[in-house]
């Protein structure tokens, strides 16, 4: 599981601060780009400190701060996941500079090694504390006169939906083809939905007909290994006739990690957190798009 981020943070903040100058070059990236910080990296004790808001803004993250508390709340739209109401999860780390924790979602607390750092009334959190409470995955190495740093963003898992069949006007129908290419079993929902591609985003498809076939059941998801479990699968769009109308099309079902065997997964699972309530697991979404 992968969970490193970094944040930063630029505050006012009435408080002295000393000065720590950086004692070499930092290379940075994340995912395969240079990353350039607006304000400078700094090392105090040996330890690489990063400057919250900065970090931040180059993850796409929003940044608030509470003067009168001495908080600041880091918050990032995690892409691809979500809750078990099928909401989009926002992922929240909350740093008191007085205080040696950070808070995850507003539950789960994690001690730091280091307390934040305020320099130039800017807020800075150890490299590996901050990327850990963000979901980063991190690498470091140290040179004589650089140190090398790589930042990488939590992976969703490997499972797809392939068109087996083209569309059937008579039917409203189509079947598709699990494909799993990681090496434990997920579980999906009968029920989906409908997007449509309008040549820059999808946009979802509301139903003009009610549905009376789906329904809440779950069926597992093979792997590339022999299985009991469901490969294919056939959807009917009749609850959508009168919207589709040609062109590219995606069905979206959402499908659940349920079980690890004792085996640590490469992926981000909320469950593992300890963050949401135990025994529920995250929510991923699967894709297969077709043409009509």
């Amino acid at each position: 599981m992968r969970r490193l981020l970094t944040m930063v943070l630029v505050c006012s903040m009435a408080c002295s601060s000393i000065v720590f100058g950086a004692q070499k070059e930092v290379a940075l990236t994340l995912d395969g780009k240079k990353i350039t910080l607006e304000q400078d990296i700094v090392y105090a004790q040996d330890r690489m400190m990063l400057p919250v808001r900065a970090m931040a803004d180059v993850l796409g993250a929003e940044v608030t701060y509470d003067n009168a508390t001495r908080t600041a709340t880091v918050e990032k739209q995690m892409k691809g996941i979500y809750d078990k109401n099928l909401e989009p999860v926002k992922w929240k780390v909350s740093l008191g500079l007085d205080s040696p924790y950070l808070t995850l979602m507003d539950t789960c607390e994690m001690l730091l090694e280091t307390k934040p750092l305020v320099v130039d009334n800017r807020a800075y959190l150890p490299l590996r504390e901050l990327a850990e409470a963000m979901n980063l995955e991190v690498v470091w190495q140290a040179g004589e006169t650089t140190d090398t740093v790589v930042l990488t963003s939590a992976q969703t898992p490997q499972v797809l939906l392939s068109p087996k069949t083209e569309f059937d006007w008579e039917s409203m129908s189509m079947t598709m083809e699990w494909e799993n290419k990681e090496s434990v079993v997920f579980y999906a929902a009968e029920t989906f939905w409908l997007e449509k591609w309008d040549g820059h985003t999808w946009q979802k498809i509301e139903p003009t007909k009610p549905n009376e076939t789906q329904n809440t059941d779950t069926y597992s998801i093979p792997t590339g290994g022999t299985t009991n479990g469901k490969r294919e699968r056939k959807f009917t769009f009749w609850q959508w006739e009168e919207a589709i109308k040609g062109g590219k099309y995606r069905v979206v079902v959402p499908y659940q990690y349920t079980e690890g065997k004792g085996k640590a997964l490469p992926f981000f699972s909320l469950d593992q957190t300890a963050v949401y309530e135990a025994g529920t697991p995250t929510t991923y979404l699967a894709y297969g798009e077709f043409i009509v």
